[in-house]
Parts: structure tokens; sequence; C-alpha cells
């Protein structure tokens, strides 16, 4: 099971719009209205990986397996949720169940979107900071505390590559000393269903330069201390696995199959990156690349003992 990411914050700062374009596709309610969310949703999140790709070229597999982040869309804390305010004691509990935080923070205008405050003023750094307390408080209040955190910036469409959006994220990240990033999750939700260059190109015309919600998924992936390594099977299929760091060769055989870490006997283990070097000096598509690199002597053997590390490519060897 991967590990989860919890989608947080107070209620109409567009959590669930961001999370249904994680999910690409439209899971959750998104409503100007309090607590349009109350059931938990779950969306397996794939992680874009590049040497995942270059591989799949490389091998030409019938098959690919990216590695996944789990990410929970929880319904909005408002303030006194640890004392049981807006059904807080239900959504805090789930909240101590997720691995990591994303706090997602209001910093768009929507005259439909009214907040129970009449003094409400988004997009003001004021008040994003007073929103990013309320959080805070209540989430230690409610017993929750150390858990990695990301908070997000739910911007206007046109203010995702402002200098002014470039200013808040600087100023949040220095004044809370945690990692923050800008997203227009309402832009994000409207292109689920174009096809993916179109929403590349329509992004790229933006000014985007890079997609936010990849991002957002690659900070989730470093926040929960994860690295990847990966399976060829046979050149049938290609995998990425995420694994805690340092984790053991047996921790990495059980991801891939319960029996390969019982049976276990050793692991031929060599940097992704060796192989790509391999593909630069050229091969008949009738050759063997990992047959040709342990021609090379890149292939090592690794015992039980062996601590995976990042980018490995892993052939596991087992008993009957």
């Amino acid at each position: 099971m991967s590990l989860s990411v919890g989608i947080v914050g107070l209620p109409n700062v567009g959590k669930s719009t961001l999370f249904n374009a994680l999910s690409s596709r439209r899971l959750s309610e998104t409503a100007p209205r309090p607590f349009t969310t109350i059931n938990p949703h779950e969306a397996v999140v794939a992680v874009t990986d590049e040497n995942l790709e270059k591989l799949s070229k490389i091998i030409k597999p019938e098959k690919k397996v990216p590695a996944t982040i789990t990410f929970i869309d929880i319904a909005g804390l408002v303030k006194g949720a640890h004392k049981g305010e807006g059904l807080g004691n239900q959504f805090l509990a789930k909240i101590r169940e997720v691995d990591a935080i994303c706090h997602v923070v209001r910093a768009f205008s929507d005259p439909l979107v009214i907040s129970q405050n009449p003094n409400y003023e988004p997009g003001s750094l004021e008040q994003i900071f007073d929103d990013i307390e309320t959080i805070n408080i209540e989430l230690e209040l409610g017993g929750i505390k150390d858990k990695p955190l990301l908070i997000v910036l739910n911007v206007d469409e046109k203010d995702v590559n402002s200098k002014d959006t470039e200013e808040k994220v600087i100023a949040v990240t220095q004044k809370y000393k945690v990692d923050c990033l800008a997203v227009s999750a309402k832009i994000e939700e409207d292109l689920i269903d174009f096809p993916k260059e179109e929403k590349e190109e329509y992004l790229f015309l933006m000014g985007v330069a890079e997609n936010s919600l990849r991002k957002l998924i690659r900070k989730a992936y470093y926040f929960l201390d994860l690295i990847t390594f990966y399976t060829i099977k046979g050149g049938k299929e290609v995998s990425a696995w995420s694994i805690k760091r340092g984790g053991s060769v047996i921790d990495a055989a059980s991801k891939v199959h319960s029996d390969f870490a019982k049976k276990f006997i050793k692991a031929e283990v060599l940097n992704v990156d060796n192989l790509f070097e391999i593909c630069k000096d050229g091969m008949s598509e009738h050759e063997d690349i990992w047959v040709l690199a342990k021609e090379k002597g890149l292939v090592k053997i690794q015992g039980r003992d062996y601590l995976v590390q990042d980018k490995d490519v892993i052939e596991f060897m087992v008993g009957s």
C-alpha cells in the first residue's frame, strides 16, 4: 500500500478541487458552501518518473507500472475543531492516520465563495498567515505534531505565475520554515478532460513552465522520504516502486511480492544510470540489456542486509 498525504485546510479553500485534479477524476463534490466534503475520498496517484519512461522506451515492455502516492481529501477544519466544532474530532482522527499533510490555503478571489468572516480578505498575505495559523493551532491542540507538511496556496488563474504570488510563496516559506508552492486548483480541475498534449500546450501558453500538480506530487514524494527502485521482470513488465529511504532489500522484496521476502536468496542490483550508459554504446533489439550489464561487470550481488539506494534496478533471486 502506498503512503498517504492528507489534504487539509479551512472550508471552501479548494481542497476537493485540488483532489479532483490530482486524481484526474471528479470524485469529490465541489460547491461554495461549508462542509461539501464529509466522508474522506482517496485517490492513488501515479508519480511522474522520467527514468521509468526511459526504461520503457529501451525495454519496450508489455506493461509499465509507476510508483504511487495516496492522496486523501479530508473535510475542512474550523476554529475549535479540536473541541469537536464542525465534526472536528472526526476529521482530526483521519488526519492522524496519514503520513504527511498538504495544507491548502485560499489565495484566490471568488465572489461566489463567501467566508463566514465578514472581514475576510482573500489573497492578502495577512489573511493567508491568519488561515495558516488557524489550522496550525487546531492540529497542535488536536495532538497532531511533526508530520511532514507542505503548504499550497490556491491562487487565481491569472496569478499562477505572477510576481505577487512568488513573493507570497517566499513569505510563507520564510515565516513557517516549510516548503510552499502555488497552484490554481480550478485550472487543474478544468483541464482534467483535456488530452495530455493540449493540457501541456495550454499551461505553456499561460507561462507555466512545469505542471503544478507534478511539482506537488514530487514534493509529497520527497516529504514522505521515499526513494524509487525498479524491476524489469524479464522485459515483460517495467515497474517503479517506492520505499522508505534506508529500507533493506527484504523490504523491497516484500513490496514486489510477499513470497520474495520469505524466500529471498540474493539480489542482483545496478543503478539505472549505469543501465542507460550501456544503451549509449548501442545495442541490437535482440540483445538482453541485463545480460549486457552483467557482462560489463555492472551488476552486483547483494545479500539480505543490503540497503536499497535510490534508482536501483533489482532482480530478486528466490527459492522454491
